[in-house]
């Protein structure tokens, strides 16, 4: 198979033909993947993938004619202008514009119509990157380093749709933490660029401890980010136990039912502050039990957290050594 197809049998491909039937299916056409195959109203088929951003009519025209003769072929891509759809449709392609259209053209089936659902976001890929979305993109990216960021696997890690994982991913890799060809993340500086940016002001203050919060709020609303929790996941933090307690609720609601406690004459015992994302996800090493019924968040959140401190934070984080690093994008 020539070089501008994308390998079978990868991630890679298995993600591509993922968006392809999703499309599919979101216009009605009964479709299922199976083995690295498509099916398509009963007739099943092995599709040769292209995966590029913004071809030009021009690039098009060269990947055809460098392309065996295999059919069906379909280029990915994050838009196709008119011009290049027309050079595809000659040469008997398909394509998925992720902006929102469709065409799958193969003995048996005939496909070529809008996706509706599918649209370019407003903000486009050179939006800000630091949302709550791209927070959770970047944190489900460093969560598996080795892995192409693919928006189809990404939204199911992260309980988002595939059109905002996808225009996340653009963002960041428009500002070059994940690589335009390779989509593997950039680390270490994903890691240091999110953590730069990860919200940590406005906690509130509280002069009783995390288990009469626990007691007020039930156990499963806390999810513990501090230093404490930081040693959980093999950081070395003198004295952790001793600090303050910190922990993130998952609702403001949550935190409107304790804030009549605070009293800014007493000592805070315990920090609390709403999750900056909502994909939080926990240390599945330190489960709940009766001596911390609360959660602990996952070693790189307790990690992004502490490091978006540059005076002390990031120090405690370049000697736990949990960023992930040596990954070329």
């Amino acid at each position: 198979m020539c070089s501008v197809f994308v390998t079978t049998q990868t991630e890679q491909y298995d993600d591509l033909l993922g968006e392809l039937a999703d499309a599919l299916a979101a216009v009605g056409v009964a479709v299922d993947v199976r083995d690295g195959a498509l099916g398509v109203d009963g007739t099943r088929f092995v599709v040769a993938m292209v995966d590029r951003a913004h071809p030009t009519p021009a690039a098009l025209a060269q990947i055809i004619a460098d392309a065996p003769a295999r059919r069906p072929a379909v280029v990915v891509a994050d838009r196709i202008s008119d011009a290049g759809r027309e050079i595809l449709r000659r040469a008997g392609w398909g394509w998925l514009d992720r902006r929102g259209h469709v065409r799958l053209w193969t003995n048996g089936v005939r496909i070529e119509t809008p996706v509706p659902g599918m649209h370019e976001p407003a903000g486009g890929p050179h939006g800000n990157p630091w949302t709550t979305v791209g927070f959770e993109v970047a944190l489900a990216a460093l969560l598996e380093p080795t892995r192409v960021v693919a928006a189809r696997h990404v939204a199911a890690v992260i309980g988002r749709s595939v059109g905002a994982a996808h225009e996340l991913i653009g963002r960041l890799a428009n500002v070059g933490l994940i690589g335009n060809a390779s989509r593997l993340p950039l680390l270490p500086d994903l890691f240091w660029e999110t953590a730069a940016h990860w919200p940590d002001d406005d906690w509130l203050g509280l002069p009783v401890g995390i288990d009469e919060i626990a007691d007020r709020l039930g156990a499963d609303r806390l999810v513990r980010v501090d230093e404490r929790a930081a040693t959980f996941g093999g950081a070395r933090i003198a004295a952790a136990g001793d600090l303050p307690a910190r922990a993130y609720v998952r609702s403001d609601r949550a935190l409107r039912r304790v804030r009549s406690l605070a009293d800014r004459n007493v000592r805070v015992q315990t920090w609390l502050r709403v999750a900056p994302v909502s994909f939080l996800p926990e240390n599945p090493d330190v489960p709940p039990d009766p001596a911390h019924p609360w959660q602990v968040a996952h070693p790189l959140v307790c990690a992004l957290r502490l490091a978006a401190d540059p005076a002390r934070g990031r120090e405690i984080v370049e000697n736990w050594g949990i960023v992930p690093t040596g990954v070329d994008a």
